[in-house]
Protein backbone atom coordinates (compact mmCIF):
# COMPACT_ATOMS: atom_id res chain seq x y z
CA UNK A 1 0.00 0.00 0.00
CA UNK A 2 2.66 2.24 1.13
CA UNK A 3 4.99 1.26 -2.09
CA UNK A 4 1.36 1.87 -4.41
CA UNK A 5 0.99 5.46 -3.07
CA UNK A 6 4.63 6.25 -3.32
CA UNK A 7 4.50 5.18 -7.22
CA UNK A 8 1.53 7.50 -7.48
CA UNK A 9 2.62 10.36 -5.88
CA UNK A 10 6.14 9.90 -7.69
CA UNK A 11 3.89 9.86 -10.81
CA UNK A 12 1.69 12.95 -10.00
CA UNK A 13 4.81 14.82 -9.59
CA UNK A 14 6.64 14.06 -12.69
CA UNK A 15 3.28 14.94 -14.92
CA UNK A 16 3.18 18.02 -13.23
CA UNK A 17 7.02 18.80 -13.95
CA UNK A 18 6.39 17.62 -17.31
CA UNK A 19 3.74 19.71 -17.80
CA UNK A 20 5.22 22.84 -16.54
CA UNK A 21 8.02 22.38 -18.64
CA UNK A 22 5.56 22.10 -21.97
CA UNK A 23 3.88 25.10 -20.65
CA UNK A 24 6.79 26.72 -20.18
CA UNK A 25 8.12 25.75 -23.53
CA UNK A 26 4.68 27.00 -25.36
CA UNK A 27 4.66 29.89 -23.29
CA UNK A 28 8.69 30.65 -24.64
CA UNK A 29 8.35 29.95 -27.85
CA UNK A 30 5.34 32.15 -28.39
CA UNK A 31 7.69 35.02 -27.99
CA UNK A 32 10.82 33.76 -30.94
CA UNK A 33 10.21 34.67 -34.40
CA UNK A 34 9.66 34.38 -37.21
CA UNK A 35 6.21 35.40 -36.77
CA UNK A 36 3.52 34.45 -39.51
CA UNK A 37 2.61 38.49 -39.49
CA UNK A 38 3.43 41.07 -37.57
CA UNK A 39 1.22 44.73 -37.08
CA UNK A 40 1.58 47.86 -35.34
CA UNK A 41 -0.90 51.15 -35.69
CA UNK A 42 -0.68 54.34 -33.92
CA UNK A 43 -4.06 56.27 -32.84
CA UNK A 44 -4.15 59.87 -31.27
CA UNK A 45 -8.05 60.93 -29.81
CA UNK A 46 -9.27 57.23 -31.05
CA UNK A 47 -8.01 58.50 -34.67
CA UNK A 48 -5.82 56.10 -36.49
CA UNK A 49 -2.62 58.42 -37.46
CA UNK A 50 -0.37 55.01 -38.59
CA UNK A 51 -0.10 51.60 -39.15
CA UNK A 52 2.34 48.94 -40.80
CA UNK A 53 2.00 45.07 -41.41
CA UNK A 54 5.06 42.68 -42.75
CA UNK A 55 5.17 39.15 -42.90
CA UNK A 56 8.30 36.99 -43.03
CA UNK A 57 9.44 37.84 -46.79
CA UNK A 58 9.49 41.62 -45.64
CA UNK A 59 6.77 42.68 -47.77
CA UNK A 60 3.58 44.45 -46.36
CA UNK A 61 2.09 47.98 -46.31
CA UNK A 62 2.63 51.43 -44.52
CA UNK A 63 -0.47 53.61 -44.17
CA UNK A 64 -0.35 57.21 -42.34
CA UNK A 65 -2.94 59.82 -42.18
CA UNK A 66 -3.41 62.26 -44.82
CA UNK A 67 -4.91 65.24 -43.21
CA UNK A 68 -6.36 68.54 -44.54
CA UNK A 69 -4.26 71.78 -42.98
CA UNK A 70 -5.21 72.54 -39.77
CA UNK A 71 -7.86 69.21 -39.31
CA UNK A 72 -7.45 68.21 -35.52
CA UNK A 73 -6.14 64.76 -34.81
CA UNK A 74 -9.47 63.81 -32.78
CA UNK A 75 -10.88 63.70 -36.64
CA UNK A 76 -10.43 60.52 -38.40
CA UNK A 77 -8.31 61.52 -41.95
CA UNK A 78 -8.24 59.83 -45.39
CA UNK A 79 -5.68 56.69 -45.02
CA UNK A 80 -3.03 56.46 -47.29
CA UNK A 81 -1.46 53.15 -48.38
CA UNK A 82 1.99 52.14 -48.87
CA UNK A 83 2.87 48.72 -50.43
CA UNK A 84 6.57 47.93 -49.65
CA UNK A 85 8.08 45.22 -51.49
CA UNK A 86 8.76 41.77 -50.05
CA UNK A 87 12.61 41.49 -49.26
CA UNK A 88 13.76 39.48 -45.97
CA UNK A 89 16.19 42.23 -44.90
CA UNK A 90 12.88 44.22 -43.87
CA UNK A 91 11.79 41.19 -41.57
CA UNK A 92 15.30 40.51 -40.22
CA UNK A 93 16.04 44.40 -39.35
CA UNK A 94 12.61 44.55 -37.53
CA UNK A 95 12.68 40.96 -36.04
CA UNK A 96 16.14 42.25 -34.51
CA UNK A 97 14.64 45.30 -33.12
CA UNK A 98 11.50 43.46 -31.82
CA UNK A 99 13.64 40.80 -29.83
CA UNK A 100 14.89 43.25 -27.38
CA UNK A 101 10.88 43.85 -25.86
CA UNK A 102 11.14 43.00 -22.57
CA UNK A 103 9.26 40.08 -21.40
CA UNK A 104 6.30 40.85 -20.04
CA UNK A 105 6.29 44.41 -21.54
CA UNK A 106 5.28 46.96 -19.22
CA UNK A 107 1.94 48.17 -18.63
CA UNK A 108 0.93 51.67 -18.48
CA UNK A 109 -1.45 51.52 -16.25
CA UNK A 110 0.81 51.30 -13.62
CA UNK A 111 2.85 54.62 -14.96
CA UNK A 112 3.42 56.67 -11.53
CA UNK A 113 4.66 59.69 -14.28
CA UNK A 114 1.47 59.86 -16.81
CA UNK A 115 0.65 62.61 -19.47
CA UNK A 116 -2.55 62.25 -21.07
CA UNK A 117 -3.64 62.91 -25.07
CA UNK A 118 -0.28 61.11 -25.93
CA UNK A 119 -0.32 58.66 -29.12
CA UNK A 120 -1.49 55.26 -28.20
CA UNK A 121 -1.81 51.76 -29.81
CA UNK A 122 -0.93 48.34 -30.36
CA UNK A 123 1.70 45.73 -31.38
CA UNK A 124 0.50 42.48 -32.97
CA UNK A 125 2.41 39.63 -33.63
CA UNK A 126 0.75 36.28 -34.75
CA UNK A 127 1.93 33.00 -35.46
CA UNK A 128 -0.60 30.11 -36.63
CA UNK A 129 -3.88 30.35 -34.22
CA UNK A 130 -1.66 32.68 -31.95
CA UNK A 131 -1.25 36.17 -31.65
CA UNK A 132 0.21 38.18 -28.88
CA UNK A 133 -1.06 41.36 -28.73
CA UNK A 134 0.75 44.47 -26.57
CA UNK A 135 -0.89 47.93 -26.29
CA UNK A 136 0.93 50.47 -25.57
CA UNK A 137 0.94 54.12 -24.19
CA UNK A 138 3.19 57.28 -25.15
CA UNK A 139 2.29 58.64 -22.54
CA UNK A 140 3.44 56.99 -19.86
CA UNK A 141 7.03 58.73 -18.70
CA UNK A 142 8.66 56.69 -16.72
CA UNK A 143 12.24 55.37 -16.86
CA UNK A 144 11.60 51.41 -17.31
CA UNK A 145 8.46 52.67 -19.85
CA UNK A 146 10.50 55.04 -21.68
CA UNK A 147 13.26 52.46 -22.89
CA UNK A 148 9.99 50.30 -23.72
CA UNK A 149 8.93 52.88 -26.15
CA UNK A 150 12.25 53.66 -27.72
CA UNK A 151 12.20 50.09 -28.57
CA UNK A 152 8.93 50.69 -30.02
CA UNK A 153 9.81 53.85 -31.81
CA UNK A 154 12.75 52.24 -33.51
CA UNK A 155 10.63 49.38 -35.30
CA UNK A 156 7.79 51.94 -36.41
CA UNK A 157 10.52 54.03 -37.63
CA UNK A 158 12.38 51.17 -39.07
CA UNK A 159 8.79 50.79 -41.18
CA UNK A 160 7.91 54.23 -41.74
CA UNK A 161 11.16 54.52 -43.95
CA UNK A 162 10.23 51.54 -45.96
CA UNK A 163 6.10 52.52 -46.41
CA UNK A 164 7.67 56.56 -47.36
CA UNK A 165 10.12 55.01 -49.95
CA UNK A 166 7.35 53.28 -51.61
CA UNK A 167 4.76 54.46 -53.33
CA UNK A 168 1.31 54.93 -52.59
CA UNK A 169 -0.96 52.56 -53.68
CA UNK A 170 -4.39 53.67 -52.35
CA UNK A 171 -6.07 56.30 -50.51
CA UNK A 172 -8.78 55.18 -48.53
CA UNK A 173 -11.38 57.72 -47.28
CA UNK A 174 -12.17 58.56 -43.94
CA UNK A 175 -13.78 56.51 -41.87
CA UNK A 176 -16.56 57.92 -40.15
CA UNK A 177 -17.14 57.20 -35.90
Amino acid sequence: MIAETTARLILVAGLSVLGSATALHAQGSAQEGPWDFVEFEVKSWGAPMSSWRILPNGGGSWTESVREDGQPPNVPAAQAWHEIEPEVSNYTELETILERLPDPAPDSQDCENFMTDAAYGTLRMTRGATTTEIAWNSGCLDEDYVAFMAILKEADEHMQKLGKAAPVSRVEPAASR
